[in-house]
């Protein structure tokens, strides 16, 4: 008989891909990788980077967007970045969460944290507006 996840929790355990174009978008999301597809596959970690204001000043984010970033990052027990803490000091965690993950099951690839048809879309989408004009990327996200 398999188990079903309770339908709040499969909810915050993967990110919804309006919000995924935006984190790997991001300021800090460079800090990780200039692929795109490694940035999808360190979508957590990008998103630890930045603090609550840097979020809520990204454009098409808002409050309740947050605290959807919030809920998922706690679901995969991570948290944003501090007001004082530095980029570095939580850069610094990466290695550990990766060396854990490894042990814990055995491969190497990153946990998936955003669904594999919502990551195709973002693939898809964001290669397609880097080939067209990257400042149209930012401006699809400005309506609120």
């Amino acid at each position: 008989m398999r188990k079903s996840i309770p339908v709040e929790q499969h909810i915050d355990s993967y990110l919804p891909e309006r919000i995924a174009i935006i984190l790997v978008s991001s300021q800090h999301a460079g800090l990780v990788s200039k692929e795109l597809s490694t940035r999808i596959d360190y979508l957590l970690e990008i998103a630890s980077l930045h603090t609550r204001n840097e979020l809520l000043g990204q454009p098409g984010l808002g409050r309740s967007s947050v605290q959807r970033v919030e809920k998922w990052m706690t679901f995969h027990g991570r948290r944003l970045r501090r007001n004082e803490e530095s980029l570095d000091s939580v850069i610094c965690r990466f290695g550990f969460r990766r060396a854990f993950i490894e042990e814990k099951a055995g491969s190497a690839s990153p946990v998936s944290v955003i669904s594999p048809e919502d990551r195709d879309k973002v693939l898809r989408g964001m290669r397609g507006e880097q080939m067209r004009r990257p400042e149209r990327l930012a401006s699809m996200f400005q309506r609120n």
